[in-house]
C-alpha cells in the first residue's frame, strides 16, 4: 500500500484546516486506516447504486492508501474489478484488498445488512439514495432506487465519504459530530420525509451550455452529466492542462491525466453521452469569446476559481449565469437569470470593497520576493508573457520564501501564475 504520489497536496490542505499537521503525521494517521466499501447485487440493476459507488471510489481513493472493496449477496465479481481498477486508475500505488475483517471504516451499498469487524462497528453507515433524496444510516441498509437520477446518488457518496474524513480526524477537527439517519432531499437540500416531493426525472434538455472552467466544481459537473439523460451542446472552455495539484480533488481524472488539456479530458468523459454534443475549446473565455463572429450565449456554468474570472463571464452578458465556488468552509451557488432585472449580477458579488494591489505586486508580495520595481516589472513580464519558470528564478523565489527548492521543483518551466496559485 501507499499514498499516492501527489499526496503532497493532501498535505498542504490539510495543514490549511489543521494548524501544525504537518505531511508526515498526516501520512501516519492516513496509513493506520483501511477503508471498507461493500455492495450487494443492487449495484447490478439499480443505477442509483452503481452511481453512488463510483464516485465513493472516486473521492477516497485520492486520499486514502488502503480500500478494501467487496462484495456480498449476489453481487458479481466484474464490479469488484471494475472499481478496483478505477481505484488503482486513481491512484496506482493504493493497497487494494477484499478481506473486510481489516477495515476501520465501513461504507455498505445495498440492501443487505453486512457483518464488520468490532472496531469497525461505530463507523459503519449505509448509503443509498432514492431519486432526489440522498440517504445515511448507521443501524440498517437504505437501498437504492433506480431512476436515471444520479444526484441524489452522488450527494449520498460525498456525505459518506465526509464521514468517514470526520471520524478519521476526529481529534484534529474537534470531534466533529457523525451523521446518524439521514434523509436530505436535493430539492430544496431539507431533511426529506414520505410528503417531500420527488417527482419523476426526466431527460435534461440542454439546449446550449457552456461550462467555464473544467477543475474541480466543473469535475462535479461532468460526472453528473455522464450519468444523466440529456440532450443538447455543451461547450467547455479552459485553458489549462491538469497538475499534480489538481489530482488530489478532480474526482473524474485519473494518475495518467497529468498534463492533459482539461477541456481534452472533459470531452472523453461525456463521449458516451448519446444525444450530448461535446465541443472542448482549450481557451480562456475571454479568447473564446473574441473568437466568436456573432457572440451570443444562452447559458453559462461558472466553475471559475477566481472573482476576476467571474466578472469576465458577467461582462460577457450571458441570459443566465449559474455560479458555484468553493472556499475552506463553506460552498456556494448562486443563480443570475436576468442581468436586467432587480437580483444582482454576477460581477456584483465580486466587486472590491477597497483599494487592491496590481496583480504584479500582489504576486510578487505572495511569492515573498522584494517589492522593488525592477523586481515587481520582472514578475509583471513574466505574468503577461506567460514566461516558463526557469530554475534559477524558481531558486530566488525559495530563497526569498524561505522554503526548501525541492518543495517547489515540480513547479519547475511552469507559468508564474501557476506558482502564484498552486505553491
Amino acid at each position: 500500500m501507499a499514498l499516492a504520489d501527489y499526496f503532497h497536496r493532501n498535505a498542504q490542505a490539510a495543514a490549511a484546516l489543521v494548524s501544525g499537521f504537518d505531511a508526515a503525521q498526516l501520512a501516519a494517521k492516513l496509513e493506520q486506516e483501511v477503508i471498507g466499501v461493500v455492495f450487494d447485487g443492487a449495484v447490478h440493476t439499480n443505477l442509483e447504486a452503481d452511481a453512488a459507488l463510483d464516485l465513493t471510489i472516486r473521492l477516497l481513493a485520492r486520499l486514502y492508501p488502503t480500500l478494501v472493496i467487496a462484495k456480498v449477496g449476489s453481487a458479481k465479481p466484474p464490479s469488484v474489478n471494475r472499481l478496483r481498477q478505477l481505484a488503482k486508475e486513481i491512484n496506482p500505488l493504493i493497497g487494494l484488498s477484499g478481506d473486510l475483517k481489516k477495515a476501520t471504516k465501513v461504507l455498505v451499498f445495498g440492501n443487505t445488512e453486512v457483518s464488520v469487524p468490532k472496531r469497525a462497528k461505530p463507523h459503519t453507515w449505509y448509503v443509498g439514495s432514492d431519486n432526489w433524496v440522498a440517504c445515511l444510516s448507521r443501524s440498517a441498509p437504505v437501498g437504492s432506487g433506480n431512476s436515471s437520477n444520479p444526484l441524489g446518488a452522488g450527494a449520498a457518496a460525498c456525505i459518506a465519504a465526509a464521514n468517514v474524513f470526520r471520524a478519521v480526524f476526529a481529534l484534529e477537527v474537534g470531534e466533529a459530530a457523525l451523521d446518524t439517519e439521514l434523509r436530505v432531499s436535493l430539492m430544496d437540500l431539507r431533511p426529506a420525509s414520505t410528503a417531500t416531493p420527488n417527482p419523476p426525472f426526466a431527460e435534461v434538455e440542454l439546449r446550449e451550455v457552456h461550462l467555464v472552467g473544467a477543475g474541480a466544481i466543473g469535475n462535479g459537473t461532468l460526472w453528473a452529466l455522464s450519468r444523466m439523460p440529456c440532450r443538447g451542446d455543451l461547450h467547455i472552455v479552459d485553458s489549462e492542462k491538469v497538475t499534480d495539484s489538481n489530482l488530489q480533488r478532480y474526482v473524474m481524472t485519473a494518475a495518467s491525466d497529468r498534463e492533459k488539456e482539461k477541456a481534452g479530458l472533459a470531452n472523453q468523459w461525456l463521449a458516451s453521452c448519446d444525444g450530448l454534443n461535446v465541443t472542448p475549446h482549450p481557451t480562456t473565455w475571454a479568447a473564446y469569446v473574441a473568437s466568436i463572429p456573432e457572440y451570443k450565449v444562452q447559458t453559462v456554468l461558472s466553475a471559475v476559481d477566481t472573482a476576476q474570472a467571474r466578472i469576465q463571464i458577467q461582462a460577457s452578458l450571458p441570459q443566465v449565469i449559474f455560479n458555484a465556488w468553493t472556499q475552506q468552509a463553506e460552498a456556494g451557488v448562486s443563480r443570475h437569470a436576468d442581468f436586467l432585472g432587480p437580483m444582482a449580477c454576477l460581477a456584483c458579488l465580486y466587486i472590491p470593497t477597497g483599494q487592491a494591489k496590481p496583480e504584479d505586486e500582489l504576486v510578487a508580495s505572495a511569492l515573498k520576493l522584494p517589492q522593488d520595481k525592477q523586481t515587481v516589472q520582472e514578475v509583471r513580464r513574466r505574468l503577461q508573457l506567460n514566461v516558463p519558470t526557469d530554475s534559477a528564478y524558481l531558486q530566488q523565489i525559495a530563497a526569498a520564501a524561505n522554503v526548501e527548492y525541492e518543495k517547489l521543483a515540480a513547479l519547475e518551466n511552469r507559468p508564474l501564475r501557476h506558482l502564484y496559485t498552486e505553491g
